[in-house]
């Protein structure tokens, strides 16, 4: 701090506008219902009342996870206070996803201090921007169900700032609270001993105890919990590794290539080299740092590396939130790359300017289709089961039967068959679920209605199906 009367004010302000441009980049946040995986998570209150609140919390799930924080207590606490509704849930996405952008623009500018004093604050709100405008954490924050990427983020963020302040206690609370959000959380302690290895070697035997939660976690998660030996959660070390490396290497450069990729078969030659120009830049400039002796760079490059380590094992379940903690060192160091060439000023803060908003602004765009995307999605989940509701409530004790169910419906979730959970006790596919003729039975002995899902509507079809 600078002493002067205005300098809260002004540090407020500049903490302040990494988060408020990223929680810009998902104003459609709120606006999200529930879909896919939620279903399956909002019934934990069920698993409560029938099994038990400790095997809701620890029985493990079919990927083979026990993520108690980070899934159990965060859908049940929020579903047993205040019931189905959305909101409260897109409030603690939003709200820890800008305690992450906070505290990415503080790591950046304490790490980046030595190196770049003066313009290390720019640094650190750089690495922040990049950060909050990754398309790749786009389903983190917009899926309740990933939400345990960005809490996962926050504990470990916040447990490495507490290291860099020498705040102990707080770090090893933060770190220990990670196990409940995220397996990857084993890695902490190898980016902990790295930066005390590189900045102050008598620090490494102290922060060498980090390891004994990590190898305990390890133990017993492997040992305990039963691992699928097929299927997309497979673990597998094998001849695919860098294939799947160079998958999450193309999306961490290509701006808002999550977004494209998830909604287009493949991306576009523009995209692709601009990724690649991306990417050589930071090579580049890596080099540079290495020849002037500034192992920071391998500091940054060791965080992206340790924690994408533990899902490259997952060949067979490629997914761009994976990168939402990962993509954070790499963040710092475009901050640091970024704030030094405008530093030199000339034609070198033009390039970096001109490469960051190269970023940013695809990045921009992908971050607005995607979540348009997941809004049009969630809402005719909403709009659907809410017209189902609505009929049923008036035939009560009637079976439903569906017509019409499309994939993209199917993949939404409703091939979970969520509909217990909103009153919708018998609920059936037609065709699929239900024969012809059983179905004609039904509607003939008043025991079944029929409704047609037309795009975001629902129709109820009985009258018309019993006359054929």
């Amino acid at each position: 701090m600078d002493g002067t009367p205005d300098s809260w004010p002004r540090r407020v302000a500049w903490l302040a506008a990494a988060p408020v441009a990223g929680l810009l980049l998902y104003w459609r946040v709120p606006l999200l219902w529930f879909q896919n995986d939620d279903f399956a998570w909002l019934s934990l209150s069920e698993d409560v009342h029938k099994n038990g609140l400790l095997h809701a919390l620890f029985t493990p799930f079919a990927q083979g996870t026990v993520r108690v924080l980070g899934d159990r207590i965060y859908f049940l606490a929020l579903t047993e206070s205040l019931g189905l509704r959305a909101w409260p849930f897109r409030a603690c996405e939003l709200a820890t996803w800008a305690a992450c952008i906070v505290l990415v623009a503080l790591v950046g500018e304490r790490l980046i201090g030595e190196k770049l004093p003066g313009n290390s604050r720019l640094a650190g709100l750089i690495a922040a921007l990049l950060w909050a405008a990754n398309a790749n954490a786009i389903s983190s924050v917009s899926w309740a169900s990933a939400y345990d990427q960005i809490l996962c983020a926050a504990c470990l963020l916040v447990a490495f700032y507490s290291h860099l302040r020498g705040w102990r206690a707080a770090e090893w609370i933060l770190y220990l609270a990670g196990f409940g959000a995220l397996e990857i959380t084993v890695m902490y302690p190898f980016i902990a001993v790295l930066y005390d290895f590189l900045s102050d070697r008598k620090r490494v035997r102290r922060t060498i105890r980090l390891f004994a939660p990590a190898a305990a976690f390890v133990v017993a998660h492997f040992w305990l919990v039963p691992k699928p030996s097929e299927g997309i959660y497979a673990l597998a070390l094998d001849s695919r590794l860098p294939s799947t490396l160079g998958a999450y290497l193309a999306w961490t450069f290509e701006p808002g290539s999550s977004a494209l990729r998830n909604r287009a078969a493949q991306l576009h030659l523009p995209e692709l080299v601009l990724g690649a120009i991306l990417g050589i830049s930071l090579a580049s400039f890596a080099i540079r740092c290495l020849a002037r002796r500034e192992w920071l760079v391998g500091f940054f490059v060791a965080w992206f590396m340790a924690f994408l380590a533990p899902v490259l094992i997952l060949p067979s379940h490629l997914t761009p939130y994976y990168l939402t903690l990962p993509s954070v060192g790499l963040a710092w160091f475009a901050g640091w790359g970024v704030a030094r060439a405008w530093a030199n000023g000339g034609f070198m803060k033009l390039a970096a300017a001109g490469l960051a908003l190269a970023y940013l602004v695809p990045s921009a765009a992908g971050i607005q289709a995607q979540t348009r995307w997941f809004q049009d999605r969630s809402q005719r989940m909403r709009s659907i089961i809410g017209g189902m509701s609505t009929i049923a409530s008036a035939h009560s004790g009637t079976e439903i039967v569906l017509e019409g169910v499309d994939d993209e419906l199917n993949q939404a979730g409703f091939d979970t068959h969520p509909f217990s959970l909103f009153g919708l006790k018998q609920v059936r596919q037609f065709p699929g679920e239900i024969s012809t003729e059983d179905l004609r039975v039904a509607v003939a002995n008043g025991r079944a209605r029929v409704l047609e899902i037309r795009e975001s509507e629902v129709a109820d079809v009985t009258d018309g199906f019993a006359r054929q």
